[in-house]
């Protein structure tokens, strides 16, 4: 077995309603023989998140808990988290329910199986459920857009920029991530992306694949944070910014 260690980074802000049931589903779920690592890390929650967070760290050893005392926005919640790391995989998962883990198995598979460096995930793969058409469209156009600069630079082409799973070797996840300077909520997926394609790892381009997975969008009214149209306008902004200037 070439991978002992998957850790799976959990940002979390006001996440009280689904946080406990997904660690439960994360720890339960069987993903080949590797060893979880899960790392939640508290972006200065105003509900019971890091309470919640206390809980789990003490019913289950997998678990390792972080606190921002401030606000910092998702991006720098992930960079903090993928730091944190010491797996021999990293993949960051939502701390809602609209990704399945068991999705992850055969992410595994493929990084034991094959010379692979980098999985996205593809919610498009698959007939998946859309509550919002503005954020289904705004994906497609984000990643395609992205792909624009991704795919001359490091091969990287993906239909889901936007997707929450995003698997690395930990070396390389861990590298790319000290680089990351984003400061909003939705910026990590356009400058990390950007980031792994320019990087190359032992004088080569990482070797990247996307797989369909499942997944089930949840609404406003059930805590989804992103606005099709502002933090749209910010992610085209972003894609321009981190693949021509850095």
């Amino acid at each position: 077995m070439l991978y002992k260690k998957l850790s799976l980074v959990i940002p979390a802000y006001n996440e009280e309603l689904t946080l406990s049931s997904i660690v439960e589903l994360v720890v339960s779920t069987q993903l080949g023989n590797l060893e979880k690592e899960i790392i939640i890390i508290d972006d200065g929650s105003k509900d019971s998140t890091f309470l919640i967070m206390q809980e789990l760290a003490n019913k289950f050893k997998e678990v390792r808990i972080f606190k921002n005392e401030q606000n910092a926005g998702k991006s720098q919640t992930v960079k903090r988290g993928i730091l944190e790391s010491t797996g021999d995989l990293i993949v960051i998962q939502d701390a809602d329910h609209e990704y399945n883990p068991s999705d992850l198995e055969e992410f595994i598979a493929n990084f034991e199986n094959n010379d692979i460096d980098l999985i996205y995930g593809n919610r498009f793969g698959k007939s998946n459920a859309v509550i919002y058409w503005q954020n289904w469209f705004g994906n497609r156009f984000l990643s395609f857009i992205s792909s624009l600069f991704t795919y001359p630079i490091g091969g990287i082409w993906t239909n889901d920029m936007e997707v929450c799973y995003k698997m690395a070797k930990g070396n390389v996840f861990r590298e790319v991530a000290q680089k990351i300077t984003s400061k909003s909520n939705f910026g990590f997926e356009p400058e990390v992306t950007a980031k792994f394609a320019k990087y190359r790892l032992n004088g080569k381009r990482l070797h990247f694949k996307e797989l369909p997975i499942s997944y089930k969008p949840r609404s406003f009214e059930e805590g989804k944070k992103m606005s099709a149209i502002k933090d749209g306008i910010k992610a085209f902004k972003e894609i321009v910014k981190f693949n021509l200037l850095g």
